[in-house]
């Protein structure tokens, strides 16, 4: 896979412009109903502008509010899930993500090999090391 279509595969959005859209969205969002018309807005901006898909968004942008711990709950229940409803299955589905899984994997096993601390629950944390 090429650094573009890993681009593309990512949604076109760098990390940082991500977390800038998401902190955007989630500061409209605690406006409360006076804001939901902006809220919207800038997600539809967000979804326009950067070429993501609105729903992941929305879930991303709720993953990014949980405390470390639920979020992780979360995360590795919706892998377990999706892979036991076969959604995995549709490999041309998924094929070009293939690199991306493989990154992040990497990512992860590089910062266990180093030694340093990492962001999560910290009971959690002490059982995997």
């Amino acid at each position: 896979m090429t650094t573009t279509s890993a681009k593309e595969a990512r949604g076109g959005v760098s990390a940082e412009d991500l977390k800038r859209v998401i902190g955007e969205i989630s500061r409209q969002k605690k406006h409360a109903s006076e804001y939901a018309g902006l809220a919207g807005k800038a997600t539809q901006a967000a979804v326009e502008q950067h070429g993501l898909e609105k729903t992941a968004l929305t879930f991303a942008r709720r993953l990014n509010e949980m405390e470390d711990g639920k979020r992780q709950s979360v995360l590795r229940s919706l892998i377990e899930y999706s892979h036991k409803l076969d959604f995995f299955a549709q490999q041309d589905a998924f094929s070009d993500l293939i690199e991306l899984f493989r990154e992040i994997v990497a990512e992860a096993d590089a910062t266990a090999d180093s030694g340093k601390p990492t962001k999560g629950d910290p009971v959690v944390s002490s059982m995997v090391q």
